[in-house]
């Protein structure tokens, strides 16, 4: 779980613009492909410029270096669609409360439950 202040810190961007964020610059582990040639930093500086993905669209042509500006209009439709995905059911309440979530280390190691459960 991260904090407001760990994304603040961590990306530079507001919490409230991490949907925009990772619609800009993809996400591997949800399969989601960003735009090409952004990464966190620049989608950083987009945001902190322009505010949000919509701004980003709606100023591409005032964007200023070339290829991000290119690779913004040539990506605006998966854009659109990622923020869409990325923000899917975000109303929905979760089904735990979060102190639920606290890690405990109980002194057993991976390799230990596995070779438990008669894995190697």
């Amino acid at each position: 779980m991260c904090t407001p202040d760990y994304i603040e810190e961590k990306y530079g961007i507001f919490p409230s613009q991490y949907a925009d964020f990772k619609s800009l610059t993809g996400d591997t582990a949800d399969n989601i492909k960003g735009a090409d040639r952004i990464g966190p930093k620049t989608a950083a500086y987009l945001l902190n410029e322009f505010g949000t993905l919509d701004n980003i669209l709606a100023n591409a042509e005032k964007i200023e270096k070339p290829f991000i500006k290119d690779s913004v209009i040539r990506n605006a439709e998966r854009l659109k669609t990622n923020y869409r995905l990325i923000k899917l059911g975000s109303k929905v309440p979760l089904p735990f409360v979060l102190y639920e979530l606290k890690y405990s280390y109980n002194g057993i190691t991976t390799n230990e439950v596995l070779k438990g459960i008669k894995l190697r």
